[in-house]
C-alpha cells in the first residue's frame, strides 16, 4: 500500500517534498502513538482502576475545557502564516500569531475563572481527588494551546514534520520519562500528581516548540509592524472551533457519562480499551493521512478512473490492515490485557473487541472523509460528525445505564460506523466515486 501511494504521489508531480513530509509525518505519529501506549500503561500500573478513572474523567474535562482556549486557533494560524509568508507579509504573519497567542491565553483566562466557580458551586469538594486533578489539568491547557499554535505557525511555514514534532512525539515522551523518575521516588502515584507530570510534559514540548520555531522564522519578522485583522480572524476560527468542538465531545463524552452513571473503576477500564483501539486503528488513520494529499491532486487532474483505484485499495488496506491488527485481541485478549496494564483491566477485553469491530467496519467505508475534505465537500463531514454526536449523545446514556462498559462500547462503535457509512453514501452521490471495499467488487474502472 505504501509502495502504491508512493507511485501516486510521483504520478502526480507532488514532488519530493511532499512526500517527505507525508511519510516524516506518518513515521513520527507511530513513534508518538507508541510513547502515548507507553504513558497509557504506565497510569493504568500506578494509579489502579480507580486512580486512573478519576484521572480519565479529569482529562475528559480538560479536553473539553480546551476547545474554546484553542478555538481553531492552530488551523487558522498554520492558514494564515502560508498565506503571508508566501506574499512576504511579514507584519501580517507576526500579528496572526501574536493575536492567537493573546486570544488563547484571554480564553484561558476566562475559562479557568469559570472552572473555580463551577467547582466553588458543585457538590465535589474542593480537596477531593477528582477537583484536585482538574485544578491540576488547568495548567496544563495554556501549555498546549501554545505549543499547538508554535507548531501550526512552523507547518505554515512549511515545516510540516518540525511543525508535529513537540506535540505529537516530544510531550508524550517528556510525560513517560516524568512518570518513571516520579514512580522512583513516590510510594504511591496519585492522578493529580500524574497530571502535574502530564503538564510539565507539556511544558516541555512547548519550550521546544518555542526554540524551533524562533530558529525558523524569516529574519524580516522580527523588525516588521504588526499588521491585524482580528474581526476576519475571529470569524474564520468560529466553524473551525466548531468542528474541533464536535470531535473533542465525541471522543469524551462516553468517558464523562461513565463516569457519571457507573463507578470511576469503569471508566479506567474502558480508558484502556480505548488507548489499544488506537493501535488497532493505526492502519485506517496513516492511510487517510499518506493518501489525502494524492486523492486531491487525482481530483483535481479529474482523473478519476486512477482516483476509484486508489480509493479501492485504501479501503482494502484499511479494513484488512484493522482486522489484522484486531485479531489477536480477539484471540488472546484477556492475556493480552492482563499481562499488558494488569488483572483488574480485564473488564477492557469485551469493550475493547466491540470497538475494534466498529473500527473495521469504519475501515471497510474507506477514505470517505479524506475524499470530502480533499474535494472541497467538508460540509458532509461536519454534516456526519453532527448527527454521529447526536447518535452517541442519546444512546450512550440509555445503553450505559444498562450494560456499563460494554453499553458505552457499543454507542462508541454505532456512532463511528454511522459516521462512516454516512460519508461513504455521501461521497457516492455527490462526487460519484466509491470509497468502500464494495468498490472491489461492484466497481468498474
Amino acid at each position: 500500500m505504501i509502495s502504491k501511494c508512493r507511485k501516486y504521489f510521483a504520478g502526480s508531480g507532488l514532488g519530493p517534498t511532499l512526500l517527505r513530509a507525508a511519510f516524516g509525518s506518518m513515521g513520527l505519529r507511530i513513534a508518538g502513538m507508541g510513547f502515548a501506549f507507553l504513558v497509557g500503561v504506565q497510569l493504568a500500573r500506578g494509579l489502579g482502576a480507580q486512580g486512573y478513572g478519576i484521572y480519565g474523567v479529569a482529562m475528559s474535562i480538560t479536553a473539553l475545557l480546551a476547545v474554546p482556549t484553542e478555538f481553531g486557533l492552530p488551523q487558522l494560524v498554520t492558514r494564515e502564516v502560508a498565506a503571508a509568508n508566501t506574499r512576504s507579509e511579514w507584519g501580517r504573519l507576526k500579528g496572526i500569531v501574536q493575536w492567537a497567542s493573546r486570544t488563547s491565553f484571554l480564553v484561558f483566562a476566562v475559562v479557568a475563572v469559570g472552572v473555580l466557580v463551577w467547582l466553588y458551586l458543585s457538590n465535589i469538594a474542593i480537596d477531593s481527588e477528582l477537583a484536585l486533578t482538574v485544578l491540576a489539568g488547568l495548567t496544563m491547557i495554556p501549555l498546549v494551546a501554545l505549543g499547538k499554535i508554535k507548531g501550526a505557525t512552523l507547518r505554515g511555514l512549511h515545516h510540516i514534520v518540525k511543525g508535529q514534532l513537540p506535540d505529537i512525539l516530544v510531550r508524550p515522551l517528556a510525560f513517560s520519562a516524568f512518570l518513571l523518575v516520579a514512580t522512583g521516588l513516590v510510594t504511591r502515584m496519585t492522578p493529580s500528581m500524574a497530571m502535574i507530570l502530564g503538564s510539565a510534559g507539556s511544558g516541555v514540548a512547548l519550550l521546544v516548540a518555542s526554540f524551533m520555531l524562533r530558529k525558523s522564522l524569516p529574519r524580516q519578522v522580527a523588525t516588521a509592524s504588526v499588521a491585524s485583522s482580528s474581526p476576519d480572524w475571529w470569524s474564520a476560527a468560529f466553524p473551525m472551533a466548531l468542528s474541533e468542538g464536535m470531535r473533542v465531545l465525541q471522543s469524551h463524552v462516553v468517558i464523562l457519562l461513565l463516569a457519571a452513571i457507573a463507578a470511576m473503576s469503569a471508566v479506567g477500564a474502558y480508558r484502556v480499551a480505548t488507548s489499544v483501539a488506537l493501535i488497532v486503528s493505526v492502519p485506517v488513520t496513516m492511510l487517510s493521512v499518506v493518501c489525502a494529499p494524492v486523492i486531491s491532486s487525482l481530483f483535481a487532474g479529474g482523473d478519476n478512473a486512477r482516483l476509484q483505484r486508489l480509493l479501492r485499495a485504501i479501503a482494502a488496506g484499511m479494513s484488512l490492515g484493522a482486522l489484522l491488527v484486531a485479531l489477536p485481541f480477539f484471540v488472546a485478549g484477556d492475556w493480552l490485557i492482563g499481562w499488558v496494564f494488569g488483572a483488574e483491566y480485564l473488564a477492557a477485553v469485551p469493550a475493547l473487541q466491540i470497538i475494534c469491530l466498529g473500527i473495521v467496519v469504519s475501515g471497510a467505508c474507506g477514505a470517505g472523509a479524506a475524499l470530502l475534505n480533499m474535494t472541497g465537500n467538508h460540509k458532509h463531514v461536519t454534516k456526519a460528525s453532527g448527527i454521529s454526536l447526536a447518535l452517541l449523545c442519546v444512546t450512550a446514556p440509555v445503553l450505559i445505564s444498562y450494560c456499563g462498559i460494554l453499553g458505552a462500547a457499543v454507542a462508541s462503535a454505532s456512532a463511528q460506523i454511522v459516521w462512516s457509512i454516512i460519508m461513504w453514501l455521501d461521497a457516492r452521490r455527490v462526487i460519484g466515486l466509491d470509497s468502500s471495499v464494495l468498490s472491489l467488487m461492484f466497481v468498474k474502472s
